[in-house]
């Protein structure tokens, strides 16, 4: 099922998107983490300030007719505030009955802290192992600053405060996920659809199925749109190709049986006795002739194949234009008498050239093939020549 390129995709796509909802998660954790010691601070920030005066004021009543704050007091205090009231000094503020306020340690500076300084800092309380955030502010007792009296709540408490929300945040990420996997799903099934027709039309041309049709005016122009569109080009040129080499093939088989059947005839009436010893040459002439013509179609036939290979070859070579050009324009010479077609060859004094002279007289014979064959009666067929700048030019024109 992994093989899958669908599947493959969408697991991609899920596995992306989960993994960014993680880390979306854990950097909205932390986020939540620092915005809630924030507040934390700013809430003990605000109610520090009313336990020092609290506290300032009780110690200023100690040693006189006023009693100072008892356990409860302390107990109240907490409980309004919600969190731990503490002390940082050299000595406890009241020593009466042992520690009402557990001391914070030696934290912060409260020495020279101003009146109205709050600082808020983590610490860890003597004989505790918990860590606490707190905000201190300082106490004073007639005039002299004694210590600080600081507000405190556990920092593991402030950090785990997002777990009252993470049953929500879990729900909203598991829909999102959910939704995320079905356009996952849905997009990799956009993506792969292309992609399975392109397989399927592959499917049909390599079984020789040339009539497939993977790219129109409402393809997309996207790069499946662009590779759907080239392999319609190829096919198509796929199809050119197979209708040239039908083309091709049926003119072969008709210029290969023309040949074969006067062969035929001449054999078939020498063998009946129907040609005499007077007309035996002329019959022998013609088979020679559509021997070699058979021959030229033959060595055709194996230039195409070695064009197709790549192992086609030239000689190059000293050549006579003039002679080659004779040699062409007398193998049509009878043709453009039997046919009433002027045949002009003003060929003379032609240069010597350096090219193959096989190739080049196959490619004048093949002209002048042409040119004969659709000039009419009266009409005219020019073979000449040109030379300029150290190169020669062959031409051929006809009426035709």
């Amino acid at each position: 099922m992994l093989r899958s390129l669908r599947t493959r995709l969408t697991l991609l796509f899920a596995g992306t998107l989960l993994l960014a909802t993680v880390i979306a998660g854990a950097a909205s954790i932390r986020l939540y983490q620092s915005y809630n010691r924030d507040q934390t601070a700013n809430e003990l920030r605000s109610q520090v300030g009313g336990a020092a005066e609290y506290f300032d004021a009780a110690l200023n009543a100690y040693g006189t007719n006023q009693h100072p704050p008892t356990r409860a007091t302390v107990g109240q205090i907490e409980s309004i505030c919600g969190c731990h009231v503490l002390y940082t000094g050299n000595v406890p503020p009241f020593p009466v009955g042992g520690r009402l306020i557990s001391f914070a340690g030696k934290g912060v500076a409260w020495q020279t802290m101003r009146p109205d300084d709050r600082v808020t800092f983590q610490f860890q309380p003597p004989g505790s192992d918990r860590t606490y955030i707190g905000v201190a502010a300082p106490l004073a007792a007639r005039g002299q600053q004694v210590g600080a009296i600081v507000m405190a709540k556990p920092l593991a408490d402030v950090n785990r405060a997002w777990t009252k929300v993470a049953g929500r945040v879990a729900i909203g990420t598991g829909i999102g996920l959910l939704v995320a996997f079905i356009l996952a799903t849905f997009v990799a099934r956009r993506i792969t659809r292309p992609l399975k027709e392109l397989g399927a039309a592959a499917d049909r041309v390599a079984r020789g199925d040339l009539e497939v049709h993977v790219a129109g005016d409402r393809t997309s122009d996207d790069e499946l749109g662009q590779l759907a569109h080239r392999f319609q080009g190829m096919v198509d040129r796929l199809r050119e190709v197979d209708e040239l080499e039908r083309n091709f093939l049926m003119r072969v088989t008709h210029e290969l049986r023309t040949p074969v059947t006067a062969i035929s005839g001449h054999v078939q009436a020498m063998n009946e006795g129907l040609v005499g010893p007077e007309d035996m040459d002329t019959s022998l002439d013609a088979v020679s002739e559509e021997v070699r013509r058979i021959g030229r179609l033959v060595d055709d036939l194996l230039d195409l194949t070695r064009l197709e290979a790549h192992q086609f070859r030239l000689v190059r070579e000293e050549v006579g234009l003039e002679a080659l050009l004779e040699q062409a324009a007398a193998s049509f010479r009878d043709r453009a008498r039997a046919n009433e077609v002027s045949f002009d060859t003003p060929i003379a004094g032609a240069p010597t050239i350096l090219s193959d002279g096989d190739r080049v007289l196959q490619i004048v014979s093949n002209l002048l093939d042409n040119a004969f064959r659709w000039t009419p009666r009266k009409g005219t067929v020019t073979l000449s020549y040109a030379t300029a700048n150290s190169t020669a030019a062959i031409h051929i024109s006809d009426t035709g």
